[in-house]
């Protein structure tokens, strides 16, 4: 059996599914597979907040669209949490568990047996205190299940003619932030400016780590000696600052999903 016929098959137990689509490309294979599956018993349901970029939401709203699903829309106000704010290693922790409660009571309003994410084989290779929160809740992850990785998941989208298939990863903005400073919307906003700002000068992998006041850029290592050299680093270096951000330097190390987990180690 193939692991995308695996899929099918646990999709098709579970009778309907509320599938939380972040706008990236395992979530998005993971709705067009239930929509196949389950027809019309499959909803999608995306957060909206300061923490998740707006063009998340944007690529969710076109996948969504595309596929002819309901799309619901949560406004999620994670910041007035102080406990999430704080930034300690618990934050995931305490922001999965928040989303949760809203989707199970989503899921009770539209009379639908169960919630999925996009969650898969790869995800368990780092700290990800979330999908542990997630799996304690009852939450589905089929990818994860039906044993498929995020290179599966490329091959099938692009198969399967999904627009993002090969998007790179995106993550919640929080991550961004150094764990012990303290979360704000001001600090949100400038961080997806800023990496916006990047990607429009066409890096493709690109996270601006916070440890205020200093802004640690990552991009591929191929791009690293890009971004460094004139005239790209003085229009960066224009950028962040009128941004707000007092010292900018360049991780040689390059990109890496989940650096900030470092400070844990």
């Amino acid at each position: 059996m193939t692991k995308t016929k695996k899929l099918k098959n646990l999709l098709d137990s579970m009778g309907s599914v509320l599938i939380a689509l972040s706008g990236g490309v395992d979530s998005a294979f993971l709705l067009q597979i239930a929509s196949e599956t389950l027809k019309e018993k499959v909803k999608a349901v995306t957060f909206t907040s300061p923490i998740f970029p707006k063009n998340d939401l944007i690529r969710a709203q076109n996948v969504a669209r595309k596929l002819k699903i309901d799309h619901i829309k949560i406004k999620f106000d994670i910041l007035s949490h102080g406990d999430f704010c704080k930034n300690d290693k618990m934050r995931c922790h305490v922001c999965k568990t928040k989303m949760i409660e809203e989707l199970k009571k989503e899921a009770k309003r539209q009379g639908i047996n169960h919630i999925a994410d996009g969650s898969n084989i790869d995800d368990m290779k780092d700290y990800r205190p979330g999908l542990l929160v997630a799996q304690k809740s009852g939450i589905k992850s089929p990818l994860l299940e039906a044993g498929l990785g995020k290179k599966d998941i490329r091959q099938e989208a692009q198969e399967r003619k999904i627009e993002i298939w090969n998007m790179p990863s995106s993550a919640c903005l929080a991550s961004r932030i150094a764990y012990g400073a303290y979360i704000n919307e001001s600090d949100l906003s400038i961080i997806e400016k800023g990496e916006e700002f990047l990607h429009q000068l066409d890096f493709r992998e690109v996270r601006i780590r916070y440890h205020p006041p200093i802004a640690r850029i990552e991009v591929s290592t191929q791009e690293i000696v890009r971004l460094a050299e004139l005239p790209i680093r003085d229009k960066v270096l224009e950028k962040l600052k009128e941004l707000g951000f007092k010292y900018i330097t360049l991780d040689l190390s390059g990109f890496r999903s989940g650096s900030m987990n470092d400070l844990l180690s």
